[in-house]
């Protein structure tokens, strides 16, 4: 059966009309072919079984070359324009100094870090009990009777949590030495592994993009580039943002809590510096030790804890992080925590280590998707 030109024409314009160029039914079809695909990936997911296995296997030496790539290739790429030095000269150059600061640090910091980590837990019971009583007292006032109960409870359920990862991860029950032993495992093959995955990124990874673009049409080939150096950007600033930030609020609680003289200061110095990855919370869930320790040393100690927060805090919200993540992907702190979360959920430590460069490449792509949308809609035409 033939259609005349005519009669192509106005099938053309009513699918144009009706499908392409209505709103209504483009929001529509896309919100069934993402629903349709999320139905997909719940009902195959056990093709995704072997690449779980492969991340378990990999995925820690991958994920931890990836990061000191983007920490590192500013330096390399400075370097190489600067000096016009081969880049494998530059990447042995900065894996010496790498190196010569993984030894002073295992030599010099390790040992106080580990002293005041099993110093801290065999004194928790202590601090604990004494958190607990000044607990009481604080909430014997009338008013606080409507929370008192939700507070004890909360109290008890963190003490337990404490005392339950103390019991499997310090003890020397064969259990904990096997977990102990595995973790220790998984930490040797990363270390020997990693600085030959970094080594290859730091010396070939501009080359990747020319690499997926081969693949793909000549004609397509410009557009692709252009995502990937975006999407690689997102990813870039992001991570290097964040980890010079947390490098950063750790140095600055260690500062200070030695300072002010706060028994294991250090230590939570360091808590502090991962745990403020977590946007809003990070900080906050540093200073609970923080405070509790400090109740041994009398209100003058928590009164200067509570300072150093303060000045942290300004810190870093006034100079620290608009000059590190002034240039990072515009991403909301609610948005970080909602896919965090969410990606924690459903996909454990792989959606934890994926979920925000996940979404930065979706992110892009959309963005793209859509603006090629508008450019060529009627609906966004006159």
């Amino acid at each position: 059966m033939r259609f005349n030109k005519k009669e192509v024409d106005q099938q053309k314009t009513w699918l144009e009309r009706w499908v392409f160029n209505n709103r209504l039914v483009s929001v529509l079809l896309v919100i069934i072919l993402l629903l349709l695909t999320i139905y997909l990936l719940h009902k195959t997911s056990f093709i995704f079984e072997p690449i779980k296995a492969l991340f378990s296997a990999v995925g820690a030496p991958v994920i931890t070359a990836g990061i000191f790539y983007y920490l590192l290739i500013p330096s390399v790429n400075w370097a190489h324009d600067k000096f016009h030095l081969s880049k494998q000269l530059i990447v042995l150059i900065i894996f010496l100094f790498v190196a010569l600061f993984l030894v002073l640090f295992v030599v010099y910091i390790a040992p106080i870090i580990r002293d005041n980590f099993i110093v801290f837990f065999k004194h928790w019971p202590d601090y604990y009990s004494h958190w607990s009583k000044r607990l009481q007292v604080w909430l014997s006032y009338p008013g606080l009777k409507p929370i008192k109960n939700w507070v004890l409870d909360t109290n008890n359920n963190f003490n337990k949590t404490i005392i339950n990862w103390s019991k499997n991860y310090l003890t020397n029950g064969i259990a904990g030495v096997g977990k102990i032993t595995r973790v220790i495992t998984m930490i040797v093959i990363t270390l020997i592994t990693f600085p030959f995955i970094l080594y290859y990124m730091l010396k070939d990874g501009d080359q990747l993009p020319r690499y997926i673009s081969q693949f793909f049409p000549a004609r397509t080939r410009p557009s692709l580039l252009e995502v990937l150096h975006e999407i690689n950007k997102q990813i870039s600033d992001y991570l290097r943002g964040q980890i010079l930030t947390a490098v950063a609020v750790s140095i600055m609680f260690m500062i200070g809590f030695s300072i002010i003289g706060l028994p294991y200061g250090i230590w939570i110095g360091l808590l502090a510096g991962p745990l403020n990855l977590i946007p809003y919370l990070g900080s906050f869930l540093a200073m609970v030790p923080a405070i509790i320790i400090a109740l041994f040393g009398g209100i003058h100690l928590v009164i200067a804890v509570l300072i150093v927060f303060v000045i942290e805090q300004t810190l870093e919200s006034r100079l620290i992080h608009p000059k590190i993540m002034g240039a990072s992907m515009n991403i909301h702190p609610i948005t970080v925590l909602v896919i965090l979360l969410g990606a924690g959920e459903m996909f454990g430590l792989l959606g934890v280590a994926f979920g925000i460069p996940a979404y930065a490449v979706l992110k892009v792509l959309i963005g793209r998707s859509y603006h090629w949308w508008r450019e060529n809609s009627e609906l966004f035409k006159g």
